[in-house]
């Protein structure tokens, strides 16, 4: 299955990847979001079209001067490449359509604040969608929130999202990945639940209501691989949004 809007996780090459969707106006297909650390390379596909296709990019609704190819790739990032980007395509007869748009954040050189995965999970247990991040080894450890958005999406208009959304996590030896952190009972001190909903906020995710049935783990990473796995929890099948979000 191929990801959707999908930045690729593992940043020892010095290089990010993000493939884009197209919607073309009949199928809502939400903003993709990345945030790479400053120096890196960024790499921006959009769908490759038919024969006859002008590919121009744009940035904040601007064009950008000698962009013809479907490929954009942005060479040291620093923080004046933050923005929203999006292809063109238009032939002789036809007029300019858009891609997915991707909103671009440039973080420090030691962190990668956000990756979004938007795919089709099908309603089989291997028919789910997979992600694999890294902790790099020169950190102490990180804090991550980890969501699997499905229900949560027909607020932005996607239609028939994945229903039940499971969320697994993964070590590099391929055990399931559990750890958390320890809140002493205090009154009024701090709970799971007020620190995932400060984590949320510091690190710039969108709201979700309370009491959906999409999938949320906030968890300490130590140096080390990780896989993030999701599948349909009741045999349902439709797009679902992975996101890994680092706290800072």
């Amino acid at each position: 299955m191929q990801p959707i809007g999908v930045a690729e996780p593992f940043q020892s090459s010095g290089e990010t990847s993000v493939t884009l969707d197209v919607g073309f106006g009949i199928r809502a297909v939400p903003a993709s979001r990345v945030t790479v650390p400053a120096g890196e390379t960024l790499r921006i596909t959009a769908p490759k079209m038919g024969d006859g296709t002008t590919y121009s990019w744009t940035k904040n609704g601007r064009a950008l001067p000698g962009t013809f190819s479907n490929i954009l790739t942005l060479t040291g990032v620093n923080s004046s490449d933050a923005g929203t980007y999006a292809c063109l395509f238009s032939t002789p007869t036809t007029l300019p359509a858009s891609s997915q748009s991707l909103i671009l954040g440039v973080g420090p050189t030691d962190r990668l604040l956000n990756l979004s995965t938007r795919a089709n999970v099908g309603s089989g247990a291997d028919q789910g969608i997979v992600s694999g991040f890294v902790v790099g080894s020169s950190t102490q450890g990180k804090k991550l929130v980890i969501r699997a958005v499905g229900p949560s999406l027909a607020a932005f208009g996607v239609a028939n999202p994945l229903r039940a959304p499971v969320l697994r996590i993964f070590d590099g030896s391929g055990k399931t990945y559990e750890n958390g952190y320890a809140y002493p009972a205090v009154v009024g001190g701090p709970t799971y639940e007020s620190d995932l909903a400060d984590s949320l906020t510091r690190a710039g995710a969108f709201p979700i209501s309370a009491g959906t049935r999409d999938a949320v783990v906030m968890m300490p990473f130590a140096p080390g691989s990780y896989t993030a796995q999701v599948t349909s929890g009741d045999g349902s099948a439709g797009p679902v949004l992975l996101e890994i979000y680092e706290v800072p």
